[in-house]
């Protein structure tokens, strides 16, 4: 595996590595690549998830915490300095394998070091049952990316009051609050920060690929995508009806039908599933100017593969979560 360096150590923004990943899996010719990165303390949620339900906006504009938005589904993520964020970029466009592939090879590289680390849920690292670390995916032609966070020495304070999960989601996983859920590296390992990083690298690279300034300068150009305030924000228009969340095997999910004398004009999902394909298109396709009622939706979708689009989520659940009231 090849690892990519940077040419120099400027701080940079969180969208900028972000944007590294997309130059990486666009125009570098390699087959496998990975880096590491830090940054300020920072938010980022997930492509499918409303920014005013996900982050506790006045918390983070008080404590100078940035808010970005990310192009791979899952959760909200806080992080910082203490957080050490990984990058992985594989040839191939089969992205739910080289995903689990992914993660059990960082789950063997803890254990490799003494650590108790265990594979749990959809995208989470557990060491005696507290996440040490939450991983996302998405795709690009030809190449998959799957990017995570591995919690080292982070400030919990921040990270517990900085996002707001759905209650819901928490009690699903059997717990009351955020802090209960999440452990720190160092409280497992004898390793400070910087030898930790320099283990991953032993372990699982085995040569380097430095990036020019012009490659930097074009990363650069990919990072300003990011910084629209469109998609930072998202494009969120009122709804006439939005289900409740349902948490499942595939997450939260919840829809929001745009309505028309109960006719369905659009459909959007929210919440923090992992998108395999994009299914927007074609799920409005299917559902545009039929009636909110569960046989007209269930005759729209019944040769829709859900599972193809979205990791884990069925047709028939995705149906009872269109007629999951709010309460």
């Amino acid at each position: 595996m090849k690892h990519i360096v940077l040419p120099d150590n400027s701080p940079r923004r969180l969208v900028f590595y972000l944007a590294m990943e997309e130059y990486v899996a666009r125009y570098l010719d390699e087959k496998e690549c990975f880096f590491m990165w830090q940054v300020a303390p920072t938010v980022i949620f997930g492509r499918n998830q409303v920014l005013e339900a996900e982050v506790n906006l006045p918390y983070c504009r008080n404590n100078n915490i940035a808010i970005f938005r990310r192009k791979s589904g899952g959760g909200c993520v806080y992080s910082d300095r203490g957080n050490i964020m990984m990058s992985y970029i594989q040839e191939g466009d089969s992205v739910g394998f080289i995903f689990d592939r992914y993660m059990r090879r960082i789950t063997f590289a803890l254990q490799k070091a003494g650590i108790p680390a265990q594979m749990s849920g959809r995208n989470d690292i557990l060491i005696d049952g507290r996440k040490v670390s939450g991983n996302a995916f998405y795709q690009l032609p030809g190449r998959s990316i799957v990017h995570g966070t591995m919690l080292f020495d982070t400030n919990f304070d921040h990270l517990v009051n900085a996002i707001t999960p759905s209650d819901k989601k928490l009690q699903s996983k059997g717990v009351q609050s955020v802090r209960q859920r999440v452990t720190n590296l160092k409280e497992h390992t004898s390793m400070n920060i910087e030898e930790f990083k320099q283990y991953m690298l032993d372990t699982l690279c085995d040569s380097t690929r430095v990036l020019t300034a012009e490659e930097v300068t074009a990363i650069e150009a990919i990072e300003a995508t990011y910084l629209d305030e469109a998609f930072i924000y998202g494009r969120n228009p009122r709804y006439s009806y939005r289900s409740d969340e349902v948490h499942c095997r595939a997450g939260v999910v919840s829809v929001e039908v745009e309505l028309r004398r109960r006719v369905i004009e659009s459909v959007a999902l929210k919440g923090d599933f992992f998108v395999l394909n994009d299914y927007t298109d074609e799920l409005n396709k299917r559902l545009k100017g039929r009636s909110l009622e569960r046989s007209a939706i269930t005759e729209a979708l019944n040769d829709f593969a859900t599972e193809q689009y979205i990791k884990g989520l069925t047709t028939p659940e995705l149906i009872d979560i269109i007629f999951t009231e709010t309460h």
